[in-house]
């Protein structure tokens, strides 16, 4: 007799570098990131004191930042306990910045200290002034230990990660600098080297809109290459997509 219940097939996810979360919808999406967020949150109190969160500009982490403030479930993160970072200056166009993200979400809701909040300073020496703050910050922690603990970013039109520039020809050491050209213009940004250090980046990708650079990435050889500047050293790289993004 055959079986009366069949099973959907799993839906194939696209091959990008790193583990993939695939949700239903952006709303299932915001918070399986959340709860990633929240759980390496505590884990990094417990075991450090402190919880280095670097942020980049989105619609999606805007909505994410904006659960974060609502959602019962998510109401004890440590804010108290939260150095919170600007991983990029600027923003593509019609897209909320960093800085806006933390000035309009985070900045009055969270409960975090101001003296916690580290933007971007301003001038010629901007991107070296940032970098001090973070070795000063950083720096209490132990030799190794030393690194951000969750970056929230996505992928870009122009292939890099937030204005975080992928594939330019940066040396080893430097953790900010500036860059010039490609669809953010110029920009003070981590460099990938420093991302690459982090224990969890976490990279979000909903709507339609997001389809053909997800496919491109996927199929392509070259920028798969590029992106391997992103590939954190014992930490988690995860993508987080809904099926409009991945195409189902």
């Amino acid at each position: 007799m055959p079986d009366p219940y069949e099973l959907a097939p799993e839906p194939i996810t696209p091959d990008l570098p790193g583990e993939v979360v695939l949700s239903e919808s952006e709303e299932e999406l915001i918070d399986a990131a959340a709860s990633d967020l929240f759980l390496q949150a505590a884990t990094c109190v417990r075991t450090f004191g402190d919880f280095h969160l670097a942020i980049t500009g989105g619609r999606v982490q805007e909505h994410l930042c904006m659960r974060l403030m609502v959602d019962p479930k998510f109401r004890s993160l440590p804010w108290t306990r939260t150095q919170l970072w600007v991983a990029t200056q600027g923003a593509l166009p019609d897209e909320p910045a960093g800085t806006e993200i933390i000035d309009e979400v985070l900045r009055d809701f969270a409960g975090i200290p101001r003296s916690q909040i580290h933007l971007v300073p301003t001038g010629q020496a901007a991107h070296e002034d940032y970098e001090r703050q973070i070795l000063e910050s950083l720096g209490w922690r132990e030799r190794g230990h030393d690194r951000l603990d969750f970056v929230l970013a996505s992928l870009d039109s122009d292939g890099s990660v937030a204005g975080i520039g992928t594939g330019e020809d940066l040396a080893g050491g430097r953790i900010v600098t500036t860059y010039h050209g490609g669809a953010r213009g110029h920009r003070v940004a981590m460099t990938p080297w420093f991302v690459s250090g982090t224990r969890f980046l976490a990279l979000l990708a909903s709507g339609r809109a997001a389809r053909p650079h997800i496919a491109r990435l996927a199929s392509s050889a070259a920028d798969r290459r590029a992106f391997n500047d992103l590939i954190p050293l014992n930490g988690v790289r995860r993508w987080y997509l809904d099926r409009a993004a991945a195409g189902l």
